[in-house]
C-alpha cells in the first residue's frame, strides 16, 4: 500500500474517531468545522471522505455495527450468548451510545438504513433465537426488545464519567435481566 493510500486512511480513520468524540460532547449537531479541525484534517480532506454530515454518520454506523458484529461473534457458541453480549455493552458504552444516537437522527425509511438495520438484526437474531430455544429468555423476545434494551442502556448514562457510567450500566443489566419484583408472586399477585 502506497504511503499516499495509508495517509488517505489515516485521515478517514481519525475523522470517524472525531466526529464520535465530538458528538459525544457536542451532540449530533456540531459544527462539521469543529470535526475537521480536532482530527487535524482540512476542509477539503474530510469532503474527499464523505459528502455531508448524513454520510459521515452512516460511515459511523456501518463501523458500529461492525464493532457489534465482532463482539457478538465472541458469543455464538454460549447457549446464554445473547444476555452476554448484553452484558458485554457495560464495557462498550462509546459503540453502543453512539449506534443508537445515529439510529436515533436518521430516518427509519432511508434507503441507505434499512439495509444496516436487517444487518444489525442478522447479528443479534440468531443470539436470540438460541437464548429462545435453550429457555433462558422469553419466548416472545424480540429484536425489538433487545433494541429497546440497548436504547435504554445508552440513554441512561450521559454526563457521567467512565466509572459511574460502567458502574450505573451493571445496575441497568442486572435490573432489565431479573427485575425488580422480589419474585412472581407479587408481580402477578
Amino acid at each position: 500500500m502506497s504511503k499516499h493510500i495509508k495517509r488517505a486512511a489515516r485521515n478517514r480513520e481519525d475523522l470517524l474517531e472525531a466526529a464520535v468524540e465530538m458528538f459525544k460532547i457536542h451532540g449530533m449537531n456540531v459544527p462539521l468545522q469543529i470535526i475537521i479541525d480536532h482530527a487535524g484534517v482540512g476542509r477539503a480532506t474530510f469532503y474527499r471522505n464523505f459528502t455531508d454530515r448524513k454520510a459521515l454518520v452512516y460511515a459511523l454506523l456501518e463501523q458500529a455495527v461492525l464493532h457489534l458484529e465482532q463482539t457478538a461473534e465472541q458469543y455464538n457458541h454460549y447457549d446464554d450468548g445473547l444476555i452476554r453480549l448484553i452484558r458485554s455493552h457495560v464495557h462498550n458504552l462509546n459503540h453502543l451510545s453512539a449506534l443508537m444516537e445515529y439510529w436515533r437522527v436518521l430516518d427509519r425509511n432511508d434507503e441507505m438504513l434499512i439495509p444496516l438495520v436487517q444487518h444489525h438484526q442478522l447479528i443479534v437474531q440468531p443470539l436470540i433465537d438460541q437464548a429462545i430455544q435453550k429457555k433462558i429468555c422469553r419466548a416472545d423476545f424480540s429484536f425489538e426488545d433487545y433494541r429497546s434494551i440497548v436504547s435504554m442502556l445508552s440513554s441512561s448514562f450521559r454526563g457521567h464519567n467512565e466509572t459511574e457510567r460502567i458502574r450505573f450500566a451493571n445496575r441497568a443489566v442486572e435490573l432489565m435481566l431479573h427485575g425488580i419484583y422480589l419474585n412472581d408472586e407479587v408481580y402477578h399477585g
